[in-house]
C-alpha cells in the first residue's frame, strides 16, 4: 500500500515529461533532437531517449534527417508523425454539419458535409464522424466537436440553436470512432484557432463569433476562460432591446443580442439558415440589409464597450461569418466605439479573425489535441 502513492507520483512525472517532450518536438518544426530536448528540460539523455522511444512507438513522433554537425556525430532530428495519426474536427450548426480530417500539425487532409435531417440531429453528427474515419487509414488520435452551446465536459448544457439541453453528447457519439471525443463551444474554438495563429500569444482579448448565433470567448494570457459554470462568453441571449416590439428570440425572450446582431438577423434570413449556402457579401450590399447592419453594429458596439471595460481587454476579434460582411460592418463598430469613449478604460480596437473562413476546422482540432495530449500549435 505504501508504494502506491510513489508509483502514482512517478507516473504523473513521466506523463508531464512526455507532454513536454512532445511539445518541444512540435514547436521545433523538425529541428528538435534528443540532445536539444535534454538541454531544454534538464533531463538525462537516457530519460529523454526513453520518453521519445515511447512517443515514436505510439506513432506521435518520427525520426527525420540528420542535423547539421556541431563537431561530433550528427544528431537525428525529430518531427511530429503526420502519417500514423490524425485528428477529426466536426462543426455542428443548425443547417449544416461539417467535418475534416487534419494532420497532427493542423493541415487539412479531407473534408465532408451533411445537410441535417433536422436541427440538432445527433445521428447526423455521428454520420459525419464515420464518413471522415472512412477516408483515412491512419489511427484517429482524437475528435473535436464544435457546437453553438455550453460545453461542459461530455455534456452540452444548453444549445438554443440545436434544441439541446443537458445532452451527454460524448455518450451519444460513443462507438462512432475508437478515439476520445472532446466538445468545445464554437466561439471558444474560433478563439483558440485565432490565438494559435497569432504572434501576440499572451495578449488578452475578447473574441465575438457572429453567425447563425452570437457567442463570445474571453482570452486571458492566451487561454480561454471557462467561467464558474463553463458559461463565460454566453452573451447571445442577453436582452439589448426592450419593449413589446423587440424581436422575439428562439430562447423565448425578446430583444436578445442574437436576434439583433447574428449574421442571419443582419441579413434578414430565417432562424437557423445555412450561411454556407448564401452569398453573404451580396446580401449585405442590399440597401435594406445595409440599414440593419449599421443599426446592429451600433447595438453591438455599445454592448462591447461595457464588456471590454469590465474585462480590461484592448482588442475585440470578430469571427464566425462576420468577416464576409466586409469592412463597412467593422467600420460601424469602430465609429460607434469612438463616439462613446469610456473614461479610465482602454479604447477598444476591432479586427476580423484570421482563420475563421479559410481554416474553420482548426480550433476544434486544436482543442482535441490539447485535451488529449496537452500540447498546442500556438507559437
Amino acid at each position: 500500500m505504501t508504494d502506491e502513492p510513489g508509483k502514482a507520483t512517478q507516473a504523473a512525472v513521466r506523463e508531464r515529461n512526455l507532454t513536454t517532450a512532445l511539445q518541444l518536438v512540435l514547436s521545433g518544426n523538425g529541428t528538435a533532437t534528443r540532445a536539444s530536448i535534454a538541454r531544454r528540460t534538464g533531463l538525462t539523455s537516457a530519460t529523454v531517449s526513453s520518453l521519445l522511444g515511447g512517443l515514436i512507438a505510439d506513432g506521435l513522433v518520427a525520426e527525420g534527417e540528420r542535423a547539421e554537425s556541431t563537431g561530433g556525430k550528427r544528431a537525428t532530428t525529430l518531427r511530429v508523425d503526420t502519417e500514423r495519426q490524425v485528428l477529426l474536427s466536426v462543426l455542428v450548426q443548425p443547417g449544416l454539419v461539417r467535418g475534416a480530417v487534419l494532420s497532427m500539425l493542423g493541415e487539412e487532409l479531407h473534408r465532408t458535409s451533411l445537410r441535417p435531417s433536422s436541427p440538432g440531429s445527433v445521428d447526423d453528427v455521428r454520420t459525419v464522424i464515420r464518413r471522415l474515419a472512412a477516408t483515412t487509414g491512419a489511427r484517429i488520435a482524437a475528435v473535436g466537436v464544435q457546437v453553438p452551446g455550453i460545453a461542459d465536459g461530455s455534456l452540452i448544457r444548453e444549445s438554443v440553436q440545436l434544441g439541446w439541453r443537458d445532452l451527454d453528447l460524448v455518450r451519444e457519439l460513443s462507438g462512432a470512432v475508437d478515439a476520445p471525443i472532446h466538445l468545445v463551444n464554437d466561439a471558444d474554438a474560433e478563439a483558440i484557432a485565432d490565438t494559435s495563429a497569432d504572434d501576440g500569444f499572451g495578449a488578452n482579448r475578447l473574441f465575438v463569433s457572429l453567425s447563425t448565433g452570437v457567442g463570445a470567448a474571453v482570452i486571458v494570457d492566451g487561454m480561454v476562460v471557462a467561467g464558474a459554470a463553463h458559461r463565460a462568453g454566453e452573451i447571445g441571449h442577453v436582452p439589448v432591446l426592450f419593449g413589446d416590439d423587440a424581436p422575439l428570440c428562439a430562447c423565448g425572450n425578446r430583444g436578445c443580442l442574437e436576434e439583433v446582431v447574428s449574421v442571419t438577423s443582419l441579413l434578414g434570413l430565417p432562424h437557423g439558415a445555412d450561411l454556407e449556402a448564401v452569398d453573404i457579401a451580396a446580401l449585405a450590399a442590399a440597401p435594406e440589409a445595409r440599414e440593419r447592419i449599421a443599426s446592429g453594429a451600433r447595438v453591438l458596439a455599445r454592448a462591447l464597450l461595457l464588456v471590454g471595460a469590465a474585462l480590461d481587454v484592448p482588442t475585440v476579434v470578430l469571427g464566425g461569418a462576420s468577416a464576409e460582411l466586409g469592412p463597412e460592418f467593422i467600420g460601424h463598430l469602430r465609429a460607434e466605439a469612438a463616439r462613446h469613449p469610456v473614461r479610465a478604460a482602454m479604447p477598444l480596437s476591432f479586427r476580423y479573425a484570421r482563420s475563421a473562413i479559410d481554416q474553420p476546422f482548426r480550433g476544434a482540432a486544436q482543442h482535441a489535441l490539447h485535451s488529449t495530449f496537452g500540447v498546442t500549435w500556438a507559437r
